[in-house]
């Protein structure tokens, strides 16, 4: 069936890309009006979605792809993402759609309980306040946040040093991709 290889193919050169560092050539793959959902966040538009999850490129040691299933326009594939810290690896599922020769969404399934267990411990008598961290949109407790930020008198909380990092070099980007 040739849809299904073509299908298989395209999300493993945008993938090889992606996890690669090349941006430009992971961009060509996807749709402009990309859906993605994930554990902490929905995102609209392709761009959006790139610089939303640069972050997590950037703190992955590497990928171990364990298997990819394809049937017609849909692609399914299981890996283990490779990190340094107190969470060294995480299996990670993700179903593509493909419309034509772009992906039209991405849905990522993983666990996020290991990264919680890994932060720090919220304090006694603390609220449980969460915020969203403007970069890649994870909702993040204030007594536990990895950084914090502050831009123009708002203080803005971050689920990892990356993510802050990311958001000092242009805060106005993010300010306005999470409106």
């Amino acid at each position: 069936m040739r849809n299904t290889a073509n299908a298989r193919d395209i999300v493993e050169q945008y993938l090889a890309a992606v996890w690669g560092g090349d941006t430009q050539a992971a961009r060509q793959h996807l749709a402009d009006d990309l859906s993605f959902s994930g554990p902490a966040a929905v995102i609209t538009g392709a761009d959006v979605y790139l610089k939303a999850s640069e972050h997590a490129r950037r703190a992955a040691k590497g990928v171990e792809i364990r298997k990819v299933f394809a049937d017609g326009p849909d692609v399914c594939v299981v890996y283990e993402l490779l990190m340094d810290g107190p969470v060294s690896s995480a299996a990670v599922a993700e179903w593509y759609r493909l419309d034509g020769d772009k992906i039209a969404s991405i849905r990522t399934i993983l666990d996020t309980a290991p990264f919680a267990a890994g932060a720090r411990q919220q304090p006694r008598g603390a609220s449980g306040e969460t915020a969203l961290d403007p970069v890649c949109h994870m909702t993040v407790e204030k007594a536990s946040a990895a950084a914090t930020r502050t831009h123009e008198g708002a203080t803005y909380y971050f689920c990892s040093l990356v993510c802050a990092e990311a958001f000092e070099k242009e805060p106005p980007a993010y300010l306005a991709a999470a409106r």
